[in-house]
């Protein structure tokens, strides 16, 4: 009997390994979890996020870009939802593109700017 309830023990250890290790996430990156935002010049929240994402970076590195438009956006769900937007921002007179990615979580009351990075050279 307690050959048994070992081995039933084991058995239940090595499944929640398994499903563990099958459902594990892929990381907040991953292309293949993005879905697109279509028509993002009638989407308002999308050119906000964008404005408020050059903002956002200029006070907390000591910059000043002006923010220019978005290029595309995409969105996907993994607690909470993130926000991926390329976006074309002035650095004096050189146009560059940018990555911004957000995390929004409404029940907690949190947006929060998790990256922001150039993506390209000047255009």
């Amino acid at each position: 009997m307690k050959t048994q309830n070992c081995f039933y023990l084991l058995t239940l250890l090595i499944l929640s390994l398994y499903t563990t290790t099958i459902g594990g996430k892929r990381g907040v990156l991953d292309d293949n979890e993005w879905h697109p935002i279509k028509n993002i010049k009638d989407q308002p929240f999308i050119n906000v996020l964008g404005e408020f994402s050059v903002y956002e970076y200029n006070r907390r590195s000591k910059s000043q870009l002006q923010y220019v438009k978005v290029v595309k956006a995409a969105t996907r769900s993994d607690n909470g939802t993130y926000y991926r937007l390329i976006l074309e921002a002035k650095d004096g007179a050189a146009t560059e593109l940018y990555q911004a990615i957000w995390l929004e979580r409404p029940w907690e009351l949190l947006r929060n700017l998790t990256s922001f990075t150039p993506i390209s050279n000047k255009l």
